[in-house]
């Protein structure tokens, strides 16, 4: 028999016992969609997982700073701004912040407290990731225009505004200068926050003589995956650019977090990944029984072809190939599904998915349901095509 002829025997012969497919098909359908779905989105879910959680903690960041007890003596650790953009160079470095600081007394409301007065770029909020509890982060315009203001932490509002818990609007002095006040520090992983008074950058290297140095660097990675290669390459490029006192900089990352974090999420794709492992076993499972169960059923069928002239081969071919179809048939469902699923996701998580994925996970789903045919049809194919003639007509 032709190719053709196979295929409108056995799309016939599944038609007419659709019943009977109907548990095989959703299981593969559902296997197909899933397989479709998190090869699609694992990724990119996986790093807005990573993202929103490294937003509780330091887990994608890396900081360069000082060991002052350590550099030279003609050195007081101090950053230039070549090496701020050089850091920003580098592919996967999401922000790249600089910090120049110093210990202040301030003073508001006939009161005194000391505080770290520190200078920031606007990117610094989100490098570190620095929530706020009321009002707005320093801005672009601030450091570029140099604007008289400041963002402070709460343990600044307890001594200098007492009676006032969120003194947004109101001024502080320093060093002869006033600022006023925007933003008030929100919950923070560093305490250190808490105690501390951050103005633009610029101000602060133009009104203080001691703030020109940058004291500190902070660098946020795209991902999780990136930090060791950023902390090696941070290490690297800041002791090339200064050799002299290379032994004082200190890289610090803290990737025991980032290991904590993804054991759980490999966990729970271990745990998917079996889910789904089982019902494409359980689907293929359910092809061969049916296919066992339809080898019986036609027994007589069988033995009156090869009675007229079918082969061995012919018969292993049309049960092989109905097996097969059967499982084409449900990974092209779980492909629709699955495409579903992930414009849904897609939509809910608010992320784009890697396309290329997408089609390879198309690919694989095809192949995949073709393997899981052949595999599953073969044992009965096998069985139905060694069939002997005789018998397999006489059967009741």
């Amino acid at each position: 028999m032709l190719l053709t002829d196979l295929l409108k025997v056995a799309t016939l012969q599944i038609y007419r016992k659709k019943r009977r497919y109907k548990g095989v098909l959703i299981g593969i359908t559902l296997g197909i969609a899933g397989f479709v779905t998190i090869l699609t989105m694992g990724d990119s879910v996986e790093t807005d997982l990573g993202y929103n959680l490294e937003l509780l903690g330091s887990a994608t960041i890396v900081k360069a700073s000082w060991e002052l007890e350590r550099s030279a003596k003609w050195h007081h650790g101090e950053y230039t701004e070549k090496d701020v953009e050089d850091l920003r160079k580098i592919p996967s470095a999401r922000y790249v912040a600089p910090l120049v600081w110093s210990n202040q007394l301030f003073s508001a409301n006939d009161r005194k407290f000391r505080a770290r007065l520190m200078g920031v770029e606007n990117v610094f909020f989100d490098c570190i990731h620095l929530p706020l509890a009321e009002g707005r982060a320093i801005s672009d315009d601030d450091v570029q225009y140099r604007r008289s203001v400041c963002v402070i932490g709460a343990k600044v509002i307890e001594n200098l505004f007492p009676d006032h818990p969120a003194p947004i609007g109101k001024q502080l002095s320093v060093g002869g200068h006033r600022f006023t006040i925007v933003g008030i520090i929100g919950g923070v992983e560093d305490p250190g926050f808490l105690e501390s008074v951050l103005i633009p950058l610029t101000v602060a290297r133009s009104r203080f003589p001691n703030m020109h140095a940058i004291r500190d660097i902070y660098v946020r990675a795209e991902t999780w995956n990136d930090v060791d290669y950023i902390y090696q390459t941070v290490g690297q490029m800041l002791r090339n650019n200064k050799p002299g006192y290379a032994d004082a900089i200190v890289v610090k990352a803290y990737p025991e977090r980032i290991r904590t974090i993804q054991q759980a999420v490999l966990l729970v794709k271990i745990f998917i990944s079996a889910a789904l492992a089982i019902t494409l076993a359980l689907g293929g499972l359910g092809i061969m029984n049916v296919m066992l169960a339809a080898v019986r059923e036609r027994t007589t069928e069988i033995g009156l072809r090869k009675a007229v002239g079918a082969t061995q081969s012919s018969i292993m071919s049309q049960f092989l190939l109905e097996s097969v179809v059967v499982s084409m048939v449900g990974s092209f469902f779980g492909i629709i599904v699955g495409f579903i699923s992930v414009e849904i996701l897609k939509r809910v998580f608010g992320t784009v998915p890697d396309y290329r994925l997408f089609v390879l996970s198309l690919i694989g789903g095809v192949a995949f349901g073709a393997a899981l045919g052949i595999i599953s049809g073969y044992l009965p194919a096998k069985k139905a095509g060694k069939l002997d003639p005789a018998e397999a007509m006489r059967f009741e």
